[in-house]
């Protein structure tokens, strides 16, 4: 698949929720050491004169890219934050994918849009990440009644500390949440262990990389210094820091088997694929992207049109409803669709029927305005 975009991925939370553990989990899981394998730029922003959060990110040595002594909703705008994501989307960085993680006070709505507004072709909204601390759910709900608008508009919700609440509790929250955002893909967790493959894609190692990000050293979070002055390598160091942390979860898996041992991150999500080599109508096809079925978090895959016009490759991106399209050529390549949806609690057979719907048919082979579905979610030229 092309690439079409460096995805940005949101990660919020009230206070104390565990955003910062659900990032070192990333950069742990995710690195180029990592089960994706991906090269992660962050992006933190505290509250405070001192960005705290910046000092417990994994891998983070005497910097990070960061903003701090203020909400970044509030005292950053978008071309501050265009500027800040333009520094880790340098082209020796190699980037593949941003997680911002923002302020525990801060107002998810106002970051999705500065995200989606941005005008840098090189970037794509990668989702809102919700983290709930299932331990204070309640008493955040009630001396903080806006987070139930902040828990509306997040594309996962990730329900964590499941481990200190008892399981009637637990169901009772999860029935919340679901009233809450009656659509959103949702995960319980322990210690904010998210599977990575869920929110960005996996990356085939780089053995030519000049950094050594493709060989066997620990994952890499690229700091603002490194960026900027192309300092040394700190792998050995990160490589230390990540086994220590893994032992002491070892340990801990040892002595909760019922807890860690035996919870394994992939069962908490399903992926539905489909595959057609007839073509697509594009006007259904839009409609699934905009309108993703229950649970989904993320649809991605190729599109294939029979369109005077329009018979490129359209690789296609949804995330919460928001979509992104481009197209390249076919390049040789077989013309068919195929099309992953990823979430929790998804309807196999739902998915599958209305994509199966969404093939062309005679009944549309005259939609000539059916495309403009399609073409409105092409980047501006």
């Amino acid at each position: 698949m092309s690439r079409a975009g460096v995805p940005v991925v949101v990660v919020a939370g009230f206070l104390g929720s565990g955003k910062t553990t659900l990032l070192n989990h990333l950069l742990r899981e995710g690195g180029r050491a990592g089960s994706v394998g991906a090269r992660i730029g962050v992006l933190v922003n505290d509250f405070g004169a001192v960005n705290i959060d910046a000092m417990l990110v994994a891998g983070q040595s005497d910097g990070a890219v960061s903003l701090a002594n203020g909400c970044m909703c509030c005292s950053v705008d978008r071309d501050g934050l265009d500027a800040a994501l333009s520094t880790l989307l340098r082209p020796s960085a190699r980037i593949d994918v941003i997680v911002i993680e923002a302020s525990g006070i801060a107002e998810p709505r106002a970051l999705i849009r500065m995200v989606t507004g941005s005008d840098d072709p090189r970037i794509r909204y990668g989702g809102l990440v919700y983290v709930v601390d299932a331990a204070l759910f309640a008493r955040t709900r009630h001396e903080y009644p806006e987070i139930d608008l902040h828990i509306a508009v997040a594309d996962l919700v990730v329900l964590n500390k499941i481990d200190l609440v008892e399981p009637a509790a637990l169901d009772d929250i999860r029935m919340v949440l679901r009233e809450l955002n009656p659509t959103a893909a949702q995960i319980s967790v322990i210690d904010a262990r998210v599977d990575p493959a869920m929110l960005f894609d996996p990356v085939a190692p780089d053995a030519d990389a000049p950094d050594g990000s493709g060989d066997d050293a620990g994952p890499v979070q690229l700091t603002l210094d490194a960026l900027l002055h192309d300092a040394g390598r700190r792998d050995s160091a990160n490589q230390d820091r990540g086994t220590a942390h893994e032992d002491e979860h070892d340990h801990e898996d040892h002595h909760m088997p019922g807890v860690h041992g035996h919870r394994h991150l992939h069962d908490e999500f399903t992926s539905v694929e489909f595959a057609s080599t007839a073509p697509m109508d594009p006007r259904r096809l839009a409609r699934f992207l905009e309108r993703p079925p229950v649970g989904c978090y993320r649809i991605k895959g190729v599109a294939h049109f029979d369109l005077p016009g329009h018979r490129q490759r359209h690789i296609v991106h949804g995330v919460g409803g928001f979509v992104e399209v481009r197209r390249d050529s076919w390049a040789g390549q077989a013309r068919q669709t195929s099309i992953v949806a990823i979430g929790t609690g998804l309807d196999r057979d739902e998915v599958l029927i209305v994509l199966g719907a969404a093939v062309a048919d005679d009944a549309t082979a005259d939609d000539e305005h059916g495309i403009l579905h399609i073409t409105r979610h092409l980047p501006a030229r």
